[in-house]
């Protein structure tokens, strides 16, 4: 293969479920850092940058370690990727054609383990069976799961009122998943919700005492309301759910994804397509329960018709501060509501909260802006924090400038051998070549923000103007990237002794100010 005269190298490793052995990833990034000692001379594989993405579908590009490979690349910051196969970086066909048509504009090359310099004719020919192996893959696994199904074998995750029962073998000796037995503890609980639904409470009066008596709810925690009514068309919830009259199910719905966008999208599939088979040992609720339960959500869903607006598809979520705002006294997310309030959940869905209490969202912003502010004016030194997260950048930013000073240093002496005669046509093409490989190391070290730290007091206004700037935008994602690095919680406690109003602590990651000087280097 032939290489950039001089690579500025990223490596990147992916795996695809959490079902697979983590170490994947070190694996691929052990694989692609020999394959870079072997083939590409001058060059510390210990030192090139990695990007990865554990337990994410190669289906899809909204990946975080995809998207900073593709931020390195936009800035000038690589111009070789080493993968372990075409297959980590992409599985769909569009996606992988774009993302090379990407790379090749901004003069990023790929060399993989499995398919060597990846070319046009890769693409095209990799990017279809990579495809076709990803879409046989899923009827094979929906081929399978209804199989097991059949069969009697669960096709999912633990259902609430039941438990998994392990060292189950076949005939061959081989382990068999998915066999389930009745939990009477929580079995006892379904059918306590089953009674009290059917004979005319209030499912919040229901989440309530749950919640009071400390019950925790399936996925642990407190109990919600789409816990126990889900969602009609996806025949979610507690109240909805075949199995606690004996019947497995699968395939009621199918995942797709949106073409423009990448996000993943349920439908529903035509009954006469599901698997249903009848399981009477997993049956905890008795036929005559079950329909008196289904008549009553049938009769609410028709009292109270609704007509969906058109959909907006949401790209990011909507408010900037969301998952970071808590409740100073139960330690719950709080969330926007109420005019544009931020109020506790626990206190809306849960009732175990007595904070009603809540606060603006423009009023949480500024105050959050403002601690950053701060921060950046006043706060501890940034530069020695810097230099220690980027040795190994700035090691490698010293040897290129080393390198720079031995090329201008030999330019001088060939120059004076040119002057003097000395073989002058190879002294000629030697200069040229110097002069060439200096350019690509100057453009090197431009692109890399992030090694060239200034001084402490540059700093601070380089942080402070990225700062404003993103404060300014009012760009949700941005916000979101930016507190991702620099924001740890923001607490808001009833102000004591008074009918209203709130206190606010702020507490920011002191460790994240590099990954915020990154992004503005990559920006």
């Amino acid at each position: 293969m032939i290489f950039p005269p001089h690579p500025r190298i990223a490596i990147y490793a992916r795996y695809s479920s959490d079902l697979q052995n983590p170490s994947s990833i070190d694996d691929q990034v052990a694989l692609c850092r020999s394959l870079i000692a072997d083939h590409i001379r001058g060059t510390d594989p210990a030192n090139v940058l990695v990007y990865s993405d554990a337990a994410i579908s190669g289906a899809t590009m909204e990946r975080p370690g995809i998207i900073g490979l593709l931020v390195a690349a936009k800035a000038g910051r690589i111009n070789l990727i080493v993968a372990e196969g075409l297959d980590r970086l992409s599985r769909s066909l569009k996606d992988i054609a774009a993302f090379h048509e990407t790379l090749g504009y901004h003069g990023v090359a790929i060399w993989t383990a499995h398919e060597g310099r990846i070319t046009e004719l890769h693409i095209g020919f990799k990017g279809t069976m990579n495809a076709l192996f990803l879409r046989d893959m899923k009827s094979k696994v929906r081929r399978g799961q209804s199989a097991r199904v059949a069969a009697g074998f669960a096709p999912s995750s633990r259902a609430y009122g039941y438990r998994v029962v392990r060292g189950v073998v076949d005939g061959k000796g081989r382990n068999v998943n998915g066999v389930r037995e009745i939990n009477e503890a929580e079995a006892a609980i379904v059918r306590r919700v089953f009674r009290e639904y059917a004979d005319g409470e209030k499912v919040a009066n229901i989440l309530a005492r749950l919640n009071q008596e400390g019950v925790a709810a399936p996925a642990g925690g407190l109990w919600k309301a789409n816990a126990l009514a889900g969602s009609i068309e996806r025949r979610e919830g507690l109240l909805r759910n075949e199995v606690y009259i004996g019947n497995l199910t699968y395939n009621r719905m199918r995942t797709i994804r949106d073409p423009v966008t990448g996000k993943r999208q349920f439908k529903p599939n035509p009954e006469e397509e599901w698997t249903r088979t009848h399981v009477p040992e997993l049956k905890i609720v008795d036929d005559d329960l079950w329909e008196r339960v289904q008549a009553r959500l049938r009769s609410r869903s028709e009292k109270t018709p609704k007509v969906s607006p058109p959909r907006i598809l949401k790209t990011h979520n909507q408010h900037a501060l969301t998952g970071w705002v808590k409740c100073g006294w139960c330690s719950g997310q709080k969330s926007i509501a109420n005019q544009g309030r931020y109020l506790c959940s626990n206190n809306r869905y849960a009732g175990t909260c007595r904070n009603s209490r809540g606060t603006k969202e423009p009023v949480v912003m500024a105050a959050t802006f403002k601690a950053l502010h701060a921060r950046i004016a006043e706060g501890p030194d940034f530069r020695t924090q810097f230099l220690e997260r980027f040795a190994g950048e700035t090691r490698r930013r010293e040897e290129l400038q080393e390198r720079l000073n031995d090329i201008e240093q030999g330019i001088g002496h060939l120059l004076e051998a040119v002057e003097r005669g000395i073989n002058k046509d190879y002294t000629i093409r030697r200069t040229l070549a110097l002069q060439e490989e200096a350019r690509h190391i100057r453009l090197e070290m431009q692109a890399d923000v992030s090694l060239a730290l200034p001084d402490e007091a540059a700093i601070r206004v380089v942080l402070s103007r990225a700062m404003w700037a993103v404060e300014l935008s009012r760009d949700v994602k941005r916000m979101r990237l930016m507190f991702q690095c620099v924001l740890q919680e923001i607490v808001l406690t009833p102000v004591p002794d008074q009918p209203r109003g709130e206190t606010m602590a702020i507490k920011l990651r002191e460790d994240g100010w590099p990954d915020f000087w990154r992004m503005i280097a990559s920006s």
